[in-house]
């Protein structure tokens, strides 16, 4: 398998991808006799935070005609903006322009962190049409069975990500800071996923994002995306990083309760991701692979 940057033009704006491509010959985005995975990066991240994972799944060999894309978000790296607000709702329905532009007959969604709910919502949106999801793997997911999410100190930190953003933009010192915090990420990989969140328009969007992220969480806790019928993985870091032990061990309950019983569906699976924090992509990204791969059976 092969990896490449390539764009999409969807509704007129164009969607940068980064893929991998199976025994396609590269020429083409998608393959409808093919399998389809969309991995969704979370929050101030882009399409190589993945590169890890892609790196994994090419040196994994092909599983028939596969591929696998990750994309920039409307505003990110070189994916044009998005007018609107940037909200659970808008960017589900965005991947979902994704989705229907990309030929496939198997299609699992992925999602890191904040594109938990996003590939939720939109994997019970496509159930609702009546087109088929092979599987959901949510990897260390923000998920509102944890009730962190809606303290105060956490709306708090969500709205200073964003702002702090716009703020370390315009002082000059965001694309240093970006490149440090990619730095567990394969080289090949380590400067575009620092430049695509890098830029200040990427800062505004992540702004604009954070703004919903409670929103969003207390709107599921309303009406949760109905998964029934669609196979699960949940894998939760388990390192406490900044958050401490115990609000760790509170997400992975959560974690684990996001994969436990679900009506017409039974259990998901859930998998402990003991060597990492939340970037589990970065750090075990042999753990995300193996789920994909397990999915497409």
């Amino acid at each position: 398998m092969s990896a490449l940057s390539r764009h999409l033009v969807v509704d007129g704006r164009r969607v940068h991808l980064l893929g991998s491509v199976g025994s396609t010959d590269g020429t083409a985005v998608g393959d409808p006799e093919g399998d389809l995975v969309l991995l969704e990066p979370g929050l101030g991240a882009g399409a190589a935070s993945w590169g890890a994972v892609l790196d994994g799944l090419a040196a994994a060999g092909p599983v028939g005609p596969l591929q696998v894309l990750a994309h920039d978000r409307a505003g990110y790296g070189a994916s044009d903006p998005a007018g609107g607000p940037r909200d659970l709702g808008a960017l589900a329905a965005e991947l979902g322009t994704v989705v229907a532009a990309v030929p496939h007959r198997r299609l699992v969604l992925v999602g890191h962190s904040w594109g938990g709910p996003v590939v939720r919502t939109l994997a019970a949106d496509l159930a609702a049409q009546g087109r088929a999801v092979a599987g959901v793997v949510l990897v260390d997911p923000a998920d509102e069975l944890a009730d962190l999410y809606f303290t105060p100190t956490v709306e708090v930190m969500n709205r200073v990500q964003g702002h702090a953003m716009v703020l370390l933009d315009r002082a000059h010192l965001l694309r240093r800071l970006q490149r440090s915090a990619t730095r567990g990420l394969p080289e090949a990989h380590r400067e575009q996923a620092a430049a695509s969140v890098a830029t200040a328009a990427a800062a505004r969007t992540v702004r604009e994002e954070a703004r919903h992220i409670t929103r969003g969480l207390r709107h599921l806790r309303l009406d949760p995306p109905d998964l029934r019928g669609v196979p699960l993985t949940v894998i939760s870091g388990r390192h406490p990083e900044g958050l401490g032990r115990r609000l760790r061990d509170e997400l992975t309950a959560a974690h684990r309760e996001r994969a436990g019983p679900r009506p017409g569906a039974g259990a998901g699976r859930f998998v402990a991701a003991e060597r990492s924090g939340h970037l589990v992509p970065v750090d075990q990204p042999e753990l995300v692979v193996e789920e994909i791969l397990r999915l497409l059976g």
